[in-house]
């Protein structure tokens, strides 16, 4: 059968129309979106394929283990770690999944398995470890725990995470020696929070999607009428002072990504709420994995007085391992603060660069460079070996990250003899108190070449 223009064209309208009848908001084309490829669920709820849909999880044996020796090394400062992985919006909301979800082999049960799999080991290798994904589905029907456009959780679901934390908190012996603050929270106004998602998918479709919002709330001490004040993370000046505070130990600092960052859904107020306990949020926006706890971590505040908890929200589809081992490497060494072998620095003449004997360390031990108040935020290692070799092992900081001027680098990836020396080349130039130390690994953390 020879078909002619006009039935083409017929048939083009027709797949069209049918595409987008198949859409409540007139989407099509979204699983193509180079920028965001997404599906279409029920009640105009929106999922990412490639962090929503996704059922495996970057969750090595060697993840485990330093997140395991980092909490040990955070235990000898008195510090618990609480750690909060984010679960997909697919196994928190699973009700609103499309049928098209499975042409992309997504398969709830086995997601739920690799999401709880991950949180077994990690509690199996010692570390404290929170089921938000429980929490959330016990959403209230009709409330949605995650907004049905954008990747971030609502208010109402932050609420729900936070009382997960504060469940796992509250359990721990050491909850009952801290001074408790009651709490009282009230709605304020329904607000709509800024999502580059729906900005997005709103492209791919005829009809407006729905937008993010969520009732915003205040939370205050009780028989005060101060606020309670979080010292954000993300700037150089936000403080850790908070309304109250008393106690030598700060009970608990928060570190995070945008879920704890956001001001809209509440989320470490509500932490205070169910732990009537008060939290400084270090949470960094666009600061990736490591942003927030590793500015915090290699701050000042932390060295001079270490929390009793340390509450670590990371989504669970953030890839720990995506730049190495240098960035747990970095957080343990901070953490432990086992850092006092000095090695003696020569620095040049124009403060942008050291050199130091590296000889004799292996690869479980860890440089510790205080840069005596440097503002960089790219440091170059330059390590060579005993018969000329030179390898480059690079550090960056992210823009949003605080300039602490304290860097940690791991001695892996070397030669199996080590390195002889070792060049460091600064963004900016050293303060007038540089030193270089070697962080040995604990007695119980000792790490083979």
């Amino acid at each position: 059968m020879r078909l002619t223009c006009a039935t083409i064209a017929m048939c083009s309208v027709f797949t069209a129309t049918s595409l987008h009848a198949q859409s409540a908001f007139g989407c099509s084309g979204l699983e193509d979106n180079r920028e965001l490829p997404a599906i279409e669920g029920k009640h105009g709820v929106f999922y990412r394929i490639n962090t929503d849909i996704r059922m495996n999880h970057p969750f090595s044996a060697a993840i485990v283990n330093h997140l395991a020796e980092l909490s040990r090394a955070l235990e000898s400062r008195g510090t618990t770690l609480v750690f909060a992985p984010i679960p997909t919006k697919s196994v928190s909301m699973p009700g609103d999944l499309p049928d098209q979800a499975r042409l992309y082999g997504f398969d709830l049960n086995v997601a739920t398995a690799v999401h709880d799999d991950v949180l077994d080991r990690l509690t199996a290798a010692g570390v404290l470890t929170v089921d938000i994904r429980q929490a959330l589905l016990k959403a209230e029907p009709g409330k949605l725990p995650f907004f049905n456009s954008d990747f971030h959780w609502s208010a109402y679901g932050a609420n729900l995470g936070a009382a997960a934390i504060a469940d796992v908190i509250k359990a721990h012996p050491f909850y009952e020696t801290l001074p408790v603050t009651q709490f009282t929270t009230e709605p304020v106004a329904e607000e709509t929070a800024f999502s580059g998602m729906r900005r997005v998918l709103q492209t791919r479709c005829t009809v407006t999607l729905p937008e993010p919002i969520t009732m915003t709330w205040n939370t205050q001490p009780v028989g005060n009428d101060s606020g309670l004040d979080i010292g954000l993370g993300d700037s150089a000046d936000a403080g850790i002072d908070i309304f109250g505070q008393t106690a030598d130990t700060i009970p608990i600092v928060l570190v995070g990504t945008s879920f704890s960052d956001s001001p809209i859904n509440n989320f470490p107020n509500w932490i205070a709420q169910h732990t009537s306990l008060e939290v400084v949020n270090f949470a960094i926006t666009g600061g990736n994995q490591y942003g927030a706890i590793t500015s915090y971590l290699t701050s000042a505040e932390f060295q001079e007085a270490p929390p009793a908890f340390l509450v670590w929200e990371n989504p669970i589809y953030n890839n720990l391992a995506q730049y190495g081992d240098q960035p747990l490497r970095e957080l343990i060494g901070a953490a432990a603060n086992n850092c006092a072998a000095e090695r003696p620095v020569a620095i040049a003449k124009d403060r942008l660069s050291v050199t130091a004997d590296v000889s004799g360390l292996d690869a479980s031990d860890t440089l510790f460079l205080d840069t005596g108040g440097s503002t960089a935020h790219e440091v170059d290692y330059t390590f060579v070996s005993a018969n000329g070799g030179e390898r480059l092992k690079a550090l960056r900081r992210g823009e949003r990250l605080r300039r602490t001027g304290r860097f940690y680098m791991p001695m892996t990836g070397l030669w199996p003899d080590g390195a002889q020396q070792v060049r460091i080349d600064l963004s900016a130039p050293f303060g007038a108190d540089a030193r270089l130390y070697v962080c040995h690994p604990l007695p119980h953390q000792e790490e083979k070449s």
